[in-house]
């Protein structure tokens, strides 16, 4: 498995295809960080959702990256789709842990903050922006070529879920008390990111049980990617 994400971060590496989302989302990073002092909550709340759709963008990116005659020869030399399934994400879970890391660790280094981020605070950074991580990569991974094979076909889709991961609220208070279960299914992005930036240092309870529900909420989504994996073996 091991050598299986080497060749898939070197050719992911190799194409640049990561360039894009990656290049966009730490521009976006710095117009934020633009000027200074910055306040701590609301700072990592807004680098946060901006990591779930940089993360969503660049899972995507690295499950279209190679073509499905290569997946095709990876599934030859690993004998399971799904082990190429897990590399690949794997894969994309580390760029995104790089790009977390600059995210929290950057504003620090170069005291864009008010002041020093507390210890809870900066629990609080690590979990939201790392479980956001994780849920863009989760909803990403149902867009990619393997599921839907023409771009402009997913890609519109793949942006209103994104964009509805945010707009639970307004949802559930528009739509008729038939379809109110269309809000409780959305990604729960929009409710972490809340809680992100409301954060005062109390209600850490609250912070833990929303990273909780979202973690779950991703895990089952790749959960389901990998056991479908499994299926079109059986398949095959």
């Amino acid at each position: 498995m091991k050598y299986l994400i080497k060749y898939l971060l070197q050719q992911n590496i190799r194409s640049q295809k990561y360039l894009s989302p990656v290049v966009f989302y730490t521009i976006v990073m710095l117009l934020i960080y633009s000027y200074k002092p910055n306040p701590v909550a609301d700072s990592y709340g807004v680098t946060a959702m901006l990591l779930f759709f940089g993360s969503a963008w660049l899972g995507l990116t690295v499950m279209n990256a190679e073509p499905p005659g290569q997946i095709q020869l990876l599934v030859l030399h690993t004998g399971s789709r799904r082990k190429v399934a897990i590399g690949q994400l794997v894969c994309a879970a580390v760029m995104q842990l790089a790009m977390t890391l600059i995210t929290i660790v950057y504003p620090i280094i170069t005291g864009m903050f008010e002041r020093q981020p507390t210890t809870y605070e900066w629990i609080v950074a690590w979990c939201g922006h790392l479980v956001l991580a994780l849920l863009g990569l989760s909803i990403s991974v149902f867009f990619q070529n393997a599921y839907i094979s023409r771009l402009s076909w997913s890609l519109p889709i793949f942006i209103v879920v994104l964009l509805s991961s945010f707009v639970q609220v307004s949802l559930s208070e528009r739509l008729p008390e038939s379809l109110q279960w269309i809000s409780y299914i959305l990604p729960p992005a929009f409710y972490l990111v809340q809680k992100m930036m409301l954060f005062d240092g109390g209600g850490l309870g609250q912070i833990v049980l929303v990273c909780t529900w979202s973690a779950v909420y991703a895990m089952l989504l790749l959960s389901t990617h990998i056991w479908l994996s499994g299926r079109r073996d059986l398949r095959s």
